[in-house]
């Protein structure tokens, strides 16, 4: 589900170039994105979905991690678990039922969508659109080398 499509490109009379995708990504990783001050951003809210048309995102199109990546220091780690993927795998998903059932039973006591929503939000999907002109130290930052292994 991962995915990024250039909505518009153009030069000015400089020769700076604008380009803006439309980007959609794991809702964990937000926080992220938005430290890079340098671009323009617009996000989906998930204050703003209904609730049961995100609930039924998430049971039926969760993220789940591409990569297991072992513990580390630091911002970017490099290693990778090659075992127990299957039960890593298995966790997650029970991690994201154990959050729907919570959500749910709060939405049966007529609590807002804006907090139901929000325990359902490490299983979402997002998308933004995503506008600058220094694209080289984002990709950098945001491009490590994964091992895809799943269960």
């Amino acid at each position: 589900m991962i995915s990024a499509q250039v909505v518009a490109d153009s030069k000015n009379e400089f020769g700076n170039r604008l380009t803006t995708f439309q980007i959609t990504f794991p809702r964990i990783i937000l926080a992220e994105v938005n430290t890079h001050r340098m671009l323009s951003k617009n996000t989906a809210s998930s204050r703003a979905i209904p609730f049961n048309k995100l609930l039924e995102m998430v049971k039926t199109n969760p993220f789940i991690p591409i990569a297991w990546q072992k513990d580390h220091k630091g911002m970017q780690g490099v290693e990778y678990h090659e075992e127990n993927i299957g039960h890593m795998y298995s966790r997650w998903l029970q991690a994201r039922d154990t959050a729907v059932y919570q959500a749910q039973e709060l939405a049966k006591m007529d609590v807002t969508k804006q907090l139901c929503n929000r325990l359902l939000e490490p299983f979402m999907w997002c998308t933004m659109l995503i506008s600058g002109t220094e694209w080289e130290n984002f990709f950098h930052l945001r491009c490590p080398k994964y091992q895809t292994i799943q269960g």
